[in-house]
């Protein structure tokens, strides 16, 4: 059921894999969502504004480590420019802050699809057993009725 669950969110992105401002908030929501979850769990009495803030406490709770705050928080601030840029355009210099933080070959524009996929896996994938049991039952039954 698990595949289910990430060929839905395949689906979705491939809905708007054309569209780099639309490729750029769809992909970061799904995240988003997952933090605010994970947010949720580790600290549920602890109320946070933001994605930005939930993103520092799990950090300074060690939920995640400081290679997977900087890519959020470094696609967080690209999702912010999608959203409020007027014209925007998904150019490789969006990439230059992660720089020896992730595999050059990942730092293209051309390939954001590819890299917003493995984002999303990547913080799926680490924290499946919190996940996996909300968002399974939530999506995956909905799907099959």
């Amino acid at each position: 059921m698990d595949s289910d669950y990430m060929l839905q969110i395949g689906d979705e992105i491939g809905i708007v894999k054309d569209n780099p401002r639309l490729l750029v908030i769809v992909s970061h929501a799904f995240v988003e969502m997952m933090v605010k979850t994970l947010s949720d769990h580790y600290m549920p009495n602890v109320v946070l504004k933001n994605h930005y803030q939930r993103l520092q406490k799990l950090k300074k709770e060690e939920k995640i480590d400081e290679f997977q705050f900087l890519l959020y928080d470094w696609f967080r601030d690209l999702r912010n420019d999608a959203a409020h840029t007027p014209i925007f355009r998904l150019l490789d210099e969006h990439f230059v802050p992660l720089n020896g933080i992730v595999k050059s070959r990942d730092l293209k524009a051309e390939h954001f699809h590819r890299f917003s996929l493995s984002l999303i896996s990547e913080l799926w994938n680490k924290n499946l057993e919190i996940l996996g049991p909300i968002y399974l039952s939530k999506y995956c039954e909905q799907a099959h009725k």
